[in-house]
């Protein structure tokens, strides 16, 4: 039998009394946290991290596992104030959001902008704070098709009065400059001064004609500075919806427009046998004048009608198109929506434009209809395709051969005659004229050519 140990029964059945702890005080025994680690049970870790064992980045503690009070960092080792918390770049009391409002994004400073006030009302601002200047012209709004081009933020209902006003007593003005600048040099060159007799200015034909195509090619140059003046918007808003005038597009708008010359000139010989007339389409009388004789008045025509083609498509299909379609509202509420529709629409100012334009020319008769239906054609066509280019392609190639067949004939003095025309004449221009727009769609699709701004 073993020695008997201190403490211990040797009665059967008796447990010893517990041993006294070691650590007797007034204190309690350390809790399980409080204990190395290394003497707590397997499997049961402390919640809590041990004094001075900081979680890593990304090992943060799980909700209910907060570090105690005492692993916060002292006072005096917080981050130091952002460029915002200095002295003087407070910003002003009326720019924070109340309470429960929205503060701006991280890293936006709290400054904001006229154009971009805080969700909460934009504070008034302090004299000189946002002393932004207004620009003076304005362009219209993105995804703008051409005819409505003149409503930008400029817009009043009297400005295209105004531009119109302003553009007629300009047309005035540049036309008489230019005519008394051409008779101080005819009267240089010649020694004496012209008396007009009838309709002709000058004794030469040419003369008459140059100084004409000069009197309206000098119309586009008013067009765009009325455009800006008045309206306040770029100056080749009135060319396109780019603001330019889209030079490849023109010619490409060319290879139509010489197949509409070329069917019309078939067509008019075709028709004229078929339905004769006292008027013939598409034949003149006269003969070869020769090359010396014919020179001179091709060089004028070909230099110069070009810019009187482009004038008056500027105006026309430019200028009183746009005008016109400026007065449509930008919502169509409220009364008179059928009326408010209609002027959103092209076709108001397609069809003003048009009359204007027969109105401006001497024709009478079946002649008045088929120019009727060429300035609705291409006026069509300048909205469908977003500028001036497939107008001006069309209308100059046509007054060239009108002005260049004349002068090759010997019969150049009555190329300011206009008059009538038989019935005939529609017969042949409308397929020609469809055609050409059909084309013209086609190579716009084509092309992806922009219709609006």
């Amino acid at each position: 039998m073993d020695p008997q140990q201190p403490g211990q029964s040797s009665q059967p059945g008796q447990h010893p009394p517990p041993a006294p702890h070691p650590q007797q005080g007034p204190y309690p025994p350390a809790g399980p946290y409080q204990q190395p680690p290394n003497q707590q049970p397997p499997g049961q870790q402390p919640p809590y991290p041990q004094p001075g064992a900081y979680p890593q980045p990304g090992q943060y503690p799980q909700p209910g596992q907060y570090p105690p009070p005492g692993h916060y960092p002292p006072p005096g080792q917080y981050p130091p104030p952002g460029p915002y918390h200095q002295p003087g770049q407070y910003p002003p009391p009326s720019h924070y959001p109340p309470p429960g409002g929205q503060y701006p994004p991280p890293g936006q400073p709290p400054f904001w902008s006229p154009e971009q006030p805080p969700p909460w009302g934009a504070p008034p601002p302090y004299p000189g704070q946002f002393a932004e200047r207004e620009p003076s012209v304005v362009a219209a709004p993105p995804s703008t098709p051409y005819h409505r081009l003149g409503r930008n933020a400029k817009h009043r209902w009297w400005r295209p009065v105004a531009g119109t006003l302003f553009l007629a007593a300009g047309a005035v003005v540049l036309t008489a400059v230019v005519l008394i600048g051409w008779e101080l040099v005819h009267s240089m060159i010649t020694g004496e001064f012209s008396e007009p007799q009838g309709n002709d200015l000058f004794p030469s034909d040419t003369e008459n004609l140059a100084v004409t195509l000069v009197m309206l090619g000098i119309l586009t140059p008013v067009v765009l500075f009325t455009a800006w003046l008045v309206q306040r918007r770029p100056w080749f808003s009135v060319a396109s919806v780019l603001n330019r005038i889209r030079w490849r597009w023109l010619l490409l708008c060319c290879l139509p427009g010489l197949g509409y010359l070329v069917l019309s000139y078939a067509l008019g010989i075709l028709v004229e046998q078929i339905f004769p007339s006292q008027d013939p389409v598409g034949t003149d009388d006269g003969s070869w004048v020769g090359l010396g004789a014919f020179v001179v008045p091709a060089l004028v025509i070909i230099f110069l009608v070009p810019f009187q083609s482009a004038a008056e498509e500027f105006v026309f299909r430019g200028w009183l198109i746009q005008a016109v379609g400026s007065y449509g509202p930008d919502q169509v509420d409220g009364r008179a929506r059928w009326l408010k529709a209609a002027l959103r629409t092209p076709w108001p100012g397609i069809v003003i434009s048009s009359v204007v334009f027969v109105s401006a020319h001497g024709y009478t008769g079946w002649a008045m209809a088929d120019i009727f239906v060429f300035a609705m054609t291409i006026g069509w066509l300048t909205v469908r395709t977003g500028g001036l280019e497939a107008a001006i392609s069309v209308h100059a190639l046509n007054n060239l051969f009108a002005f260049l067949l004349p002068a090759a004939m010997g019969q150049l003095d009555g190329w300011d005659e206009q008059g009538g025309a038989p019935w005939t004449l529609l017969l042949v221009d409308v397929p020609c004229l469809a055609l050409y727009a059909v084309a013209i769609v086609w190579l716009a699709k084509r092309n992806r050519v922009a219709r609006v701004s």
